[in-house]
């Protein structure tokens, strides 16, 4: 069956790896980041360097980043690719809900986290945005940077942007995308002639406990 998936690629077909940041500071909080701008843990600093150790003989050629700290330092580690900052790839945000903990909204904002659970693709919290918004942006993105491929590329984004990505590439309908978890530093792995997507892997991990 694997062979013949390869006969519904049309042209030369690249590696396209999607990354979820490694682990962060305050993960241990299990709050809404969003866009505030948060460092890595010891051990996130640990899987950025295995990470760029993994991809070392992957022939990237261009790497993707969220603006957002906790990916740009694993992108600037990729001294051989270049390397394009994308506002785009940005998570999405949770406006009044950022840097609070689930039980917190829950207590300050009753109405908001209920109207959040019953529509979590197209709710928008005040100040934030909705699934759906990051969904456009992630769309634009791939229309711009994905349709002319000319070399394998890596993607270093956010769990929710990820899955943005799995469900274009998939065509996944409704929320099923929410069952698929994004955890931190994990690899995604697609190949693409720019139009047909396959996938390869989704949550994988590389080792990343040695010495941690």
């Amino acid at each position: 069956m694997e062979k013949k998936l390869k006969y519904l690629f049309k042209s030369d077909i690249y590696d396209i790896y999607i990354i979820r940041h490694p682990e962060v500071e305050n993960h241990h909080k299990n709050v809404f980041n969003g866009h505030i701008d948060v460092d890595l843990s010891e051990r996130g600093y640990k899987q950025a360097k295995e990470l760029i150790r993994f991809f070392e003989d992957k022939s990237i050629g261009y790497v993707y980043s969220s603006p957002l700290k906790r990916c740009k330092i694993v992108a600037e580690g990729f001294s051989k690719a270049e390397v394009v900052i994308d506002d785009r790839l940005k998570e999405r945000s949770f406006g009044i809900f950022e840097s609070l903990r689930w039980e917190d909204i829950e207590r300050l904002y009753p109405y908001e986290a209920e109207a959040f659970l019953k529509d979590p693709f197209f709710y928008r919290p005040e100040k934030g945005e909705s699934f759906e918004d990051v969904r456009k942006r992630v769309v634009s993105f791939i229309k711009d940077r994905l349709k002319q491929l000319k070399g394998n590329i890596l993607i270093l984004a956010h769990g929710g942007v990820n899955r943005v990505f799995i469900k274009e590439f998939l065509s996944i309908q409704g929320n099923a995308v929410l069952n698929i978890s994004q955890d931190y530093a994990c690899i995604n792995h697609f190949e693409s002639d720019g139009d047909f997507v396959l996938a390869k892997l989704i949550n994988g991990k590389v080792c990343f406990d040695r010495g941690i």
